[in-house]
């Protein structure tokens, strides 16, 4: 798998845990968190924050992906071929 792929994936899932993680608020706090308008609110801030914690960690650990680098290196070979000189006479 492509080194960007599986940075972005993991990228992506340290978000996904984090705000799952933080949606428990629901279950802990139902007077602040709870599905009216400022409730909604709420749960949105708690769920970025529970999501920007674990992704700055990993981007802090692995700021770019690696990269991979090929070198290739090829040869020319020169080849000098000598016909004999054409005959003069016809």
């Amino acid at each position: 798998m492509n080194n960007w792929k599986v940075w972005i994936y993991t990228l992506v899932a340290a978000g996904i845990g984090g705000a799952s993680n933080a949606l428990l608020g629901v279950i802990a706090m139902p007077d602040t968190f709870n599905f009216s308008h400022a409730g909604l609110i709420n749960i949105g801030k708690i769920a970025l924050i529970g999501a920007l914690v674990p992704m700055l960690t990993f981007l802090k650990q692995s700021p770019l992906p690696t990269v991979q680098t090929t070198t290739q290196t090829t040869t020319l070979e020169t080849k000098t071929v000598v016909n004999p000189a054409p005959d003069g006479t016809k």
